[in-house]
């Protein structure tokens, strides 16, 4: 329950930040020094995902704003990823329930104005313990890992499972 207020209470921050930016695309792409044609170049054909042969996800070869697109379909049409293999790089971030101490370890990726933010959350493949085997929150990092949705407290979650991180 405490996740949910957790999760309930980033979102609700999120939305009254607003990404409200009324920059157009091409502003954003010339800030980010890319153009509206490497943009739409960049962008993932009807909706597929980026794959470079060893990853059936790359998000490492996307702009952020198409990161950040990417990472909401991945949100919302979870049955289209499951089982496949992801890898992108985002800020670390932690955090553990007070009532069930679970920890929750993920992936914040921010799109190109840097307002909003989705997370990925991972499982590592090795054994791992918070803090010792973690970066300080906010460092960069990049996660590779296969593609699964859990449910709790009747709500659907993303997660990487026996995931890679390296630091950047």
């Amino acid at each position: 329950m405490k996740k949910t207020y957790f999760f309930a209470a980033a979102a609700a921050f999120l939305l009254l930040t607003a990404c409200g930016n009324t920059q157009t695309v091409d502003q954003l792409s010339a800030q980010n020094g890319d153009s509206a044609a490497q943009v739409q170049a960049d962008a993932p054909a009807s909706g597929e995902a980026v794959s470079n042969g060893e990853y059936d996800v790359d998000l490492t070869q996307l702009n952020s704003n198409m990161i950040y697109a990417q990472v909401y379909d991945m949100l919302e049409n979870t049955e289209k990823y499951t089982g496949q293999t992801v890898r992108v790089q985002g800020t670390f971030n932690y955090y553990q329930d007070p009532t069930s101490k679970r920890e929750y370890f993920a992936a914040l990726v921010s799109d190109a104005t840097a307002c909003c933010a989705q997370g990925i959350e991972f499982v590592r493949k090795d054994e791992a313990h918070y803090p010792e085997d973690y970066p300080e929150q906010g460092t960069p990092i990049e996660i590779s890992g296969t593609f699964y949705t859990y449910t709790e407290e009747n709500q659907v979650f993303i997660e990487l499972h026996d995931a890679t991180m390296t630091v950047l």
